[in-house]
């Protein structure tokens, strides 16, 4: 950043400071664009990665939500499952349940046998093996109870207890599998925050750095402020402030993209939370379970202690017919396929539970190496973001240099800024002062307001009270109708008059207030023209004096001149012999005449310039002041023309309040004829009343009569309807039981093949898997014969499943154990990186200070040797001197032996050095004379264009002036013809607009 402009205008303030310190100052200038310029790229490359961090964020909500969509199909999955088994569980009480029902179903936790202890397990409790032929159950059969339903056997309520048993094995396993899925989330929660609150501590940390950065460029601003605030205005207008905008446009980014930043966090934050919400209510969801299985057990114990109760009770009658239970060796065949078909399809339902479990957990696997993803990246994040704080932390103690630089103006500035605000508090509490006088002068306008208001709301709520009661004689009523519909519309009318008005009004007191700003800016200005006019006439006095100073200092110096010339003459006329011996000094003197000639001339020129400068302030000054008495006279026009505008205002107020007066009385008669209209409408309405009593009551008898007609035909049509649906009833029942056979004969060899089809599904897995146990494998693959007999091949697919999950479980402790050595040896190689990179950062630190102390060390070496050197320059000089001075003594003193009256003539050669430094000191005033000069030209150049400035300001509250009068002639003709409630409001914001200005004018 260029700041030449600026530096110059500071130093001509200051008395010409020397030029070096402008470059010192040029430097650090351009250091701060080129570090500020490096910190919007840091933080663009910030935003790039928190954008990535976002999408990842995103991906995972992604994943969550559809973790969520497959919990909830669980949930009614497991909840459709409840509802089959309470049906099963019901149809086995009515005698429908079959022996295959004894073989337990497949789940998730039977892949984890082995994972845990013997006591989490939970075997079958239904034995696979026939009860039919045993001689244990056939004694028990004889010595059982015989039921009411003949149909139940011993069997099916021994099937039953197992069943009820194997639903307590399964809600088991389903909780157990819910509680590690639970745990899962958890950790997976559990990491992510780990990593949110790692992520947030660093942001806090860049965002408190950079707040630091940001306040010390803020300051830095601030000063530069300060130091244009010193300077007069004219030089602030025209050195613009171009690399400030620059720096302030790059603060404002800055915090925007901090902004966003924050609102990115904000976002994680409540994916999280809403994480967490989803798994308060997985944890409930399980409560309910846990609930539910309590009830199933407390309904299973209740039903055992019934049945054990009810053979009690009958034991005695049933001993008589003890004989009669060998009947129930079996049942039939199709009753026995039917329970086998409906347990394969609930067998495959919880095998497509299964499928979706597993769905699940390949989705918790991918989300958590998503995580793992996420964590390193964060990690990389973090590692970019401690790179950039250390540089932000250089370019803050950079920064803390140049301000140690800039204490001293801050002071100054600090004590113009006491007296400015000292200034705004002054004219803040004149401000506060005329406010409160308007607003309570408005309070009173609107309680005004609102008395009249309220008399129109209780006009206007009795006309809807007439209009309520005279809706039932329309016909009667038409003509007063329409005239209530003309007034309204008459109403409507002044009321959109009177938005209109308001708008106008709206417009014109900001017109008045923008009017206000500008005669108070106005004033501002010829206020600082007085102060700059005054400084000018200081300056003109110092000059003046200055230059009497120097017309002092010349008259001197004439009269040691005419005093030297007259020694001269004497020492012509008394030494003519020493004339011809001396021509060459005489020819010396005679150019040192003619210099001193050149200079006296010069001298007259200075002072012909001061005097045409004098006579051009003289003239600008006359100007300044006729613009001046210009400009009050206009302003004390444009005050009389206000005025005499706001009496002519008043006046039309007061017409349109004396025709407000006399609307009010029209109405008022108005309504009073509306009222006695209104007492007998009500007479009307009160016989109408009566003649509608009488009908309704004939109306209801009818009615009742009719309801009785319609009851008895719906009685009938109930009836008829009935006949219809039980013949249709027993069509389809006979239709449904042929197209069941059909079914029964498809399902069994739909069985056949699905069973056949699974078992080598099995078989292939079993075998993909096992690569050194095939002896295992011989004993466990599938038969030929066991699809037939479904407990069998049941059995063989479980003993499969656990072998599979053993293989499983070992497979996966074998990448469990790698994946951790992988992770050991990933965390050892990030400790050796950062140490590593600790060490460099160290030795680059190191090498730093040491090549700052290089450079230090040279710069003072270099000072020493320059100072040297002109120390040798200055001794050789002297010395120069010294022999030139005793060569001239001795030669002086030679001639003075010879000649004793050249004493004289050597007094004089001094008289004429002391003459030529005069000069040289004369010259050097001249010249700073002349930049003084130049000073005052650029002075009276800026005000020339202020004064420029301030006439087109004049020109434009002219223009607005006019505008307003064209405004408040267009607006009289709509106040007029204004109605009650129009009027009260306008008159309350013309006088409150009328406080304003008389405040503001005093």
């Amino acid at each position: 950043m260029n700041t030449s402009s600026e530096s110059d205008t500071y130093e001509r303030t200051r008395g010409h400071r020397s030029r070096g310190r402008r470059r010192t100052r040029e430097v650090p200038a351009a250091d701060i664009s080129e570090k500020i310029s490096t910190l919007a790229n840091t933080l663009q490359s910030t935003s790039k990665n928190l954008s990535k961090v976002d999408r990842l964020l995103g991906q995972y909500r992604d994943h969550t939500d559809d973790q969520a969509e497959a919990m909830a199909l669980l949930r009614e999955n497991l909840e459709d499952s409840i509802s089959q088994l309470q049906a099963q569980r019901q149809s086995g009480r009515s005698g429908t349940k079959s022996a295959s029902a004894s073989a337990s179903p497949l789940h998730t936790s039977d892949l984890d046998f082995y994972s845990e202890s013997e006591s989490r397990r939970f075997h079958p409790t239904s034995p696979l093996r026939d009860y039919r032929g045993s001689p244990e159950r056939t004694r028990r059969s004889h010595s059982s109870v015989r039921f009411k339903d003949a149909r139940l056997t011993g069997e099916e309520i021994h099937t039953l207890h197992q069943s009820l048993r194997d639903l307590r094995s399964d809600q088991h396993r389903l909780a157990d599998d819910l509680g590690r899925e639970i745990l899962r989330r958890n950790r997976a929660d559990i990491d992510t925050r780990r990593a949110m609150e790692n992520l947030s501590e660093h942001m806090t940390a860049s965002q408190r750095q950079d707040a630091e950065s940001q306040c010390l460029q803020e300051r830095d601003v601030t000063s530069k402020c300060g130091r244009r605030t010193e300077e007069p205005p004219e030089r602030h207008k025209i050195h613009a402030n171009e690399p400030n905008e620059s720096i302030t446009e790059k603060l404002l980014r800055m915090e925007r993209e901090r902004t966003k930043m924050e609102v990115e966090l904000d976002r994680a934050r409540r994916l999280l939370e809403r994480s967490e919400d989803s798994r308060e209510t997985l944890v409930q969801q399980v409560a309910d379970m846990s609930s539910e299985l309590q009830r199933s057990r407390k309904a299973h114990t209740d039903a055992q202690r019934v049945q054990a109760q009810a053979p009690h009770t009958e034991g005695e009658k049933s001993r008589g017919t003890a004989g009669g239970t060998g009947d129930y060796g079996g049942l039939p065949d199709g009753s026995n396929l039917e329970k086998e078909v409906a347990e394969l399809k609930e067998q495959l339902r919880r095998a497509s539970v299964m499928g979706e479990v597993e769905e699940l957990r390949r989705a918790l696997a991918r989300e958590e190496s998503e995580k793992r993803q996420l964590c390193l990246q964060v990690k990389e994040l973090t590692s970019d973001l401690a790179l950039r704080e250390q540089q932000q932390l250089r370019m803050l103690n950079q920064l803390k240099e140049l301000q140690g630089c800039e204490k001293a103006e801050k002071q100054q500035l600090e004590e113009m800024l006491d007296e400015s605000k000292r200034s705004r508090d002054e004219l803040r509490a004149k401000a506060q002062e005329a406010i409160r006088q308007w607003r309570a002068k408005c309070k009173r306008l609107q309680k005004e307001l609102e008395e009249a208001s309220g008399g129109r709301e209780s006009s206007y709520a009795q006309k809807k009270a007439l209009s309520q009661q005279t809706e039932a004689a329309r016909r009667e009523l038409a003509e007063i109708l329409g005239r209530l519909a003309h007034r309204e519309e008459e109403l409507r009318r002044k009321d959109v008059e009177l938005s209109d008005s308001r708008q106008r009004q709206l417009s014109l007191e900001q017109e008045v207030r923008e009017l206000h700003e500008a005669y108070t800016s106005l004033k501002q200005e010829a206020h600082n023209q007085a102060s700059i006019q005054k400084s000018l006439k200081e300056e003109n006095q110092r000059l003046e004096e200055r230059m009497d100073s120097q017309a002092r200092r010349r008259q001197k110096e004439e009269d040691q001149q005419a005093d030297l010339q007259n020694a001269l003459k004497q020492v012509t006329s008394s030494h003519a012999q020493l004339v011809q011996r001396l021509a060459e000094e005489e020819s010396q003197k005679a150019e040192q005449r003619r210099a001193h000639s050149q200079l006296q001339v010069k001298i007259k020129s200075v002072q012909e310039e001061r005097a045409a400068l004098g006579q051009q302030l003289q003239l600008q000054t006359e100007v300044h002041q006729k613009e001046l008495d210009n400009i009050r006279a206009a302003l004390e026009e444009g005050r009389s023309k206000k005025e005499r505008d706001l009496q002519d205002m008043l006046k039309l107020f007061t017409q349109e309040r004396d025709e407000m007066q006399k609307h009010l009385k029209e109405v008022k008669a108005d309504a009073a004829s509306d009222r006695e209209l209104c007492e007998v409408l009500r007479i009307k309405l009160d016989r109408m009343k009566d003649e509608c009593d009488k009908l309704a009551e004939q109306l209801s008898s009818k009615e009742d009569a009719l309801s009785l007609l319609q009851r008895k035909n719906q009685l009938l049509r109930e009836q008829l309807d009935d006949k219809v649906k039980s013949n249709e009833r027993r069509r389809t029942s006979e239709s449904e039981v042929t197209i069941l056979r059909e079914k029964l004969s498809k399902l069994e060899a739909e069985q056949e093949v699905v069973l056949t089809a699974m078992g080598e599904e099995l078989d292939i897995a079993c075998r993909s898997l096992a690569k050194n146990g095939e002896d295992k494998l011989k004993a466990i693959l599938q038969k030929p014969g066991l699809v037939r007999d479904p407990h069998r091949w049941l059995a063989e697919t479980k003993s499969k499943v656990r072998w599979l999950s053993e293989e499983v479980r070992e497979r996966n402790k074998r990448e469990q154990s790698q994946r951790r050595q992988h992770q050991q040896t990933k965390d050892q190689l990030k400790a050796l990186r950062h140490s590593h990179h600790l060490e460099q950062e160290d030795f680059l630190q190191r090498l730093d200070q040491q090549e700052k102390l290089l450079q230090s060390l040279n710069s003072e070496k270099q000072e020493l040797l320059e100072r040297s050197r002109n120390k040798e320059d200055e001794m050789r000089s002297l010395q120069d001197r010294v022999l030139e001075l005793e060569m001239s003594t001795r030669t002086a003193l030679d001639r003075l032996d010879a000649i004793p009256e050249k004493q004289s003539l050597l007094d004089n050669f001094k008289d004429l050095e002391e003459s030529q430094r005069q000069r040289q000191h004369v010259e050097q005033r001249y010249s700073k004379y002349k930049e003084i000069v130049w000073d005052l030209q650029h002075q009276l150049d800026d005000s020339k264009r202020k004064i420029q400035e301030y006439r087109d300001k004049k020109l434009d509250a002219t223009s607005r002036s006019l505008r307003l009068a064209a405004l408040s002639s267009s607006i009289k003709d709509p106040f007029t013809s204004g109605s009650l409630r129009s009027d009260s409001v306008s008159v309350a914001k013309r006088s409150s607009a009328l406080d304003l200005n008389g405040t503001f004018t005093d």
